[in-house]
């Protein structure tokens, strides 16, 4: 017997993803300590490409999590203060915004030049 899925719990997976990339400086670090939750860096955005598409100068980047991904690269050697380049998936909701570096590989949260 197969589920049936309601029309509105089906996922497009051809919607568009929409990427925004930044420098900004890391300023505190939340390892997922439970299970399954999410690593994230907030980071205070000092320059960014497309500023209509930011919603808040203060994002929050989640650079890992235990899920398939793929996942892009995440600089182990970023401490709080450091200046940071990123790029990744930028998604919003009715919490606010966010950045995660889920959903290719070329996706990045490294130091800056």
């Amino acid at each position: 017997m197969t589920e049936e899925v309601a029309a509105d719990e089906v996922v497009d997976e051809a919607a568009e993803v929409v990427t925004v990339e930044f420098t900004g400086v890391a300023e505190e670090f939340f390892a997922g300590d439970m299970p399954g939750a999410p690593t994230v860096w907030v980071v205070n955005v000092t320059s960014v490409e497309d500023e209509a598409v930011i919603c808040s100068e203060v994002v929050n980047v989640t650079v890992s999590q235990a899920t398939l991904g793929p996942w892009g690269v995440f600089d182990a050697n970023v401490t709080e203060g450091s200046v940071v380049d990123v790029f990744g998936a930028y998604v919003e909701d009715e919490t606010g915004c966010m950045v995660t570096l889920e959903g290719s590989e070329e996706y990045y949260f490294v130091l800056a030049d």
